[in-house]
């Protein structure tokens, strides 16, 4: 089953606040980008102070671009946010906060910028539950998707056929059957939803193709 799951990168509460209204009546869950300023030029809402309040019926992906997502998770332990991502181009021991988010109740997983390479990351896969390659380069929305990950994509999927893999960036209706083709199993998708004017009919369209691969 492919799973479908929009991004929401806000600077505001308010924004962040719009863009999880215009899509939570479609999904039960949200990809939210969370930026430093730092490792990405992005600075977005801080996120837990945000979500902590948030009457929302949805899960949350939180993914950490930020240098040292170790120095924040004590926050975020308090939200409802059960899914997180760090990048393993942060590493300043991840297997410690990988473990540490797991003793936590929560799930964790390992994202690729498209440059790294899956051997950056080959002795803590069997630690994590999943990995995300970015397609694009990460911190905003709009960003040209790189095709040459799709290949890394397939060869990750060949040598570790049962981990679970996400795709995010640049993602539209004909890019999603490419990755779906290499063994992408979670779509995380941004501007081509959140930017529609229809976000219900393209989450639709996206979930339509999915289902009929």
């Amino acid at each position: 089953m492919i799973k479908i799951i929009p991004s929401i990168l806000a600077t505001t509460k308010e924004e962040f606040e719009k863009l999880l209204r215009s899509v939570e009546s479609y999904v039960d869950r949200v990809h939210l980008d969370i930026g430093d300023g730092d490792f990405v030029p992005t600075k977005t809402i801080s996120g837990y102070e945000e979500l902590v309040n948030m009457d929302t019926k949805v899960n949350f992906d939180v993914h950490l671009m930020v240098s040292r997502p170790e120095d924040q998770m004590y926050f975020w332990y308090k939200t409802k946010a059960d899914r997180f991502l760090i990048h393993a181009e942060t590493d300043h021991g991840h297997k410690n906060l990988i473990d540490q988010i797991h003793l936590n109740g929560r799930q964790v997983g390992l994202v690729l910028n498209p440059e790294t390479q899956v051997d950056k990351i080959s002795e803590l896969i069997d630690d994590v539950d999943f990995v995300q390659f970015m397609t694009v380069h990460p911190g905003a929305y709009g960003g040209d998707f790189i095709e040459s990950v799709v290949n890394k994509i397939l060869e990750f999927h060949g040598q570790y056929p049962n981990v679970p893999i996400f795709a995010d960036g640049g993602i539209n209706p004909e890019i999603a059957l490419q990755l779906i083709a290499v063994g992408v199993t979670n779509l995380v998708v941004g501007s081509y939803i959140v930017g529609s004017n229809d976000v219900g009919r393209a989450i639709e369209e996206l979930k339509k193709i999915s289902n009929n691969i």
